[in-house]
């Protein structure tokens, strides 16, 4: 007869696929109000149907051990007015979406296939949607830039804001940053600063996360389809 963990680590369990699955929802909402407004844009239209799986992924595992997951939607999800915003929220989101679960696999050290899962979901948002959302943010401003009529003050803007992008990466790799945060410095003229942040903290915040091997990434691109 199979012995159950303590009750107290079915609530640390439940507690954490149910965080997970609310950070899944939002995202999956957030993206749906996104296409509502603007059409089927790119990279929302195909990470959309990404965030749909990773749902039913977690219901999957959840149902395995009990857990009934409930699903809420936000009461207000607040779209920006232009794509490249929406880029960068999507940039913010999975940023966060990322740190939530390098929390949240502390709590399921005892689940292999759950901490499994959340290694894998947490791995589609880093080497998938966060460069689209990256992608799209450098798209969009390029294609919105117009030629600066003085480069010496566009260079010194970008010498100002370095300072602000420095502390912002220091917090980013603690895991002390707000989506609202991080949206504000990634909306700038100046697009380098979306491809520098992710690159400064990108290791540092999946620093407890094992890179996948070939067989691991076939197993990515399944959960990501």
């Amino acid at each position: 007869m199979k012995v159950l963990p303590p009750v107290s680590e079915n609530k640390a369990l439940e507690e954490a696929l149910q965080r997970a699955f609310d950070d899944e929802v939002k995202a999956y909402e957030t993206y749906s109000a996104v296409i509502e407004k603007f059409g089927a844009v790119f990279p929302f239209v195909n990470i959309i149907q990404a965030e749909q799986t990773h749902q039913e992924a977690l219901l999957a595992v959840a149902a395995a051990h009990t857990v009934t997951l409930v699903r809420t939607v936000p009461e207000t999800i607040s779209i920006p007015d232009t794509l490249r915003e929406c880029c960068e929220l999507g940039v913010a989101a999975e940023i966060q979406n990322i740190q939530l679960y390098n929390e949240l696999l502390l709590h399921v050290k005892d689940f292999a296939e759950v901490q499994d899962l959340f290694y894998r979901l947490q791995a589609a948002s880093y080497n998938n949607h966060l460069p689209a959302f990256r992608n799209g943010v450098v798209s969009h401003a390029s294609s919105h830039a117009t030629a600066e009529a003085n480069p010496m003050a566009a260079l010194e803007g970008m010498m100002g804001q370095w300072g602000e992008f420095s502390h912002m990466a220091q917090k980013i790799a603690k895991g002390d940053v707000s989506q609202e945060e991080i949206t504000k410095l990634l909306s700038t003229n100046f697009s380098f600063v979306a491809g520098a942040l992710i690159g400064a903290v990108g290791a540092s915040v999946l620093g407890g996360v094992i890179a996948p091997d070939e067989d691991q990434k076939s197993e990515d691109a399944k959960t990501e389809a």
